[in-house]
């Protein structure tokens, strides 16, 4: 290849279409990068367009050009976050009543017509990171997912009850069977761009806080003290829509375990004190098995023109009716008791293959909801259901006491 003639080269650099073969080769390859020295922003910009990351991750990355050439257009913290962070995460609702409805223009994808080749090859660089991390970040949670055996109620028509001469849900025991479960498979595209979304979001809040240290972004300092003390879950909240943020934490709490099993090679500034130092993801020390064929991004809904990853996972909008509902047995309930279980990225298809969505065949529309608390109650750690119904149980008292 070192000898082939430089429009050869540039043909074969413009055939690649993925960004991790073609950032290898520019390692192996001394000629393929001076070729990419010189077309680097048309072969990468090219080579973009086949790929089916999510349109958050794009503007991620064009987010972190910008703040690699100083030209992020918000004079502010508080201008960033309505300039970009309300407008990256998508909402599946009306706005409410009082909250202004966006009137910005669409936030830009990818690399701008600037980018210098050091910022293009970062980007390949990350994202050839990203592309290894997500896989092995999905393969940890669908093991410890996979091995769960909920329980389902032996009556389909039991019923937690807040009826005055009712037991309190949280005590109320009913006989349960092991669920049927089948295991759903490999990861689906939504759940894959869950992980790498959150994955580029991590990176770039690394990114902004670096800049911001270093005074690249002209904020104020009260706006610099305000970012150091964040963390990314902090950030990429939009209103009361938390569901980016508990993907982000489920993954930052998946590097928490790669670099306490030492699966990774820590980046050297990892621990530094100095936060004007730059951080990055780690890399695995452990090859990983990418999935094939590559999963192709789906069709939008044809009314809202969003994807299921535009909003919160099956599992996070049910862990919510169950912390909340006042018949649940599992009412004040946590998220991160399921967190750990990797409920920020699974499908509806998947919580259902493992017996957590049953149905009632002889209600109309087969749901009862008690029927699924009961599963979701069976798959926690006693210890943590112990928890929950010691609160309940003292809340309950507190209440009596004051009639």
């Amino acid at each position: 290849m070192e000898v082939l003639p430089f429009e050869i080269l540039l043909d074969i650099l413009s055939r690649i279409d993925d960004p991790t073969s073609l950032y290898n080769l520019l390692l192996a390859s001394p000629a393929a990068s001076r070729v990419f020295d010189h077309d680097g922003l048309q072969l990468t910009r090219a080579l973009f367009t086949k790929d089916n990351t999510c349109d958050q991750s794009w503007e991620t990355i064009s987010l972190m050009a910008m703040i690699d050439s100083c030209t992020l257009p918000y004079p502010n913290l508080d201008a960033f976050v309505a300039g970009f962070i309300h407008d990256t995460i998508r909402q599946l609702r009306l706005p409410r009543i009082g909250e202004p409805l966006s009137t910005s223009r669409p936030l830009p994808h990818g690399l701008p017509d600037n980018a210098p080749v050091s910022t293009i090859r970062r980007v390949l660089s990350i994202h050839a990171q990203i592309s290894h991390l997500t896989v092995a970040c999905l393969e940890h949670y669908l093991e410890i997912f996979n091995a769960l055996r909920p329980e389902n109620a032996a009556d389909p028509e039991v019923r937690y009850s807040t009826h005055p001469k009712s037991t309190q849900p949280w005590r109320q025991r009913f006989e349960g069977v092991k669920a049927p479960v089948s295991n759903y498979g490999s990861p689906t595209w939504e759940e894959e761009q869950r992980v790498s979304r959150a994955l580029w979001r991590i990176q770039s809040f690394y990114d902004l806080c670096t800049a911001a240290s270093q005074s690249r972004l002209g904020w104020p300092a009260e706006d610099v003290v305000r970012l150091q003390g964040m963390k990314a879950r902090d950030l990429f909240v939009k209103w009361d829509l938390q569901y980016e943020a508990e993907e982000i934490q489920t993954v930052t709490e998946y590097l928490d375990y790669t670099r306490a099993t030492k699966l990774v090679i820590p980046y050297d500034s990892y621990d530094s004190s100095s936060a004007s130092k730059p951080r990055r993801l780690p890399w695995l020390r452990h090859p990983v098995e990418q999935w094939w064929p590559t999963r192709r991004r789906p069709d939008p809904h044809p009314i809202t023109q969003l994807y299921e990853i535009d909003y919160a996972t099956f599992g996070l909008r049910q862990i919510q009716l169950l912390a909340e509902w006042r018949a649940s047995p599992l009412r004040t309930v946590k998220f991160d008791s399921y967190r750990r279980l990797g409920f920020a990225l699974w499908c509806h298809k998947r919580v259902q293959a493992i017996g957590l969505a049953p149905l009632n065949l002889n209600l109309p529309g087969g749901i009862n909801l008690s029927l699924w608390h009961f599963a979701w109650r069976s798959i926690l750690d006693p210890r943590e259901v112990e928890e929950v119904e010691t609160r309940l149980q003292k809340e309950w008292e507190e209440r009596e006491l004051k009639g």
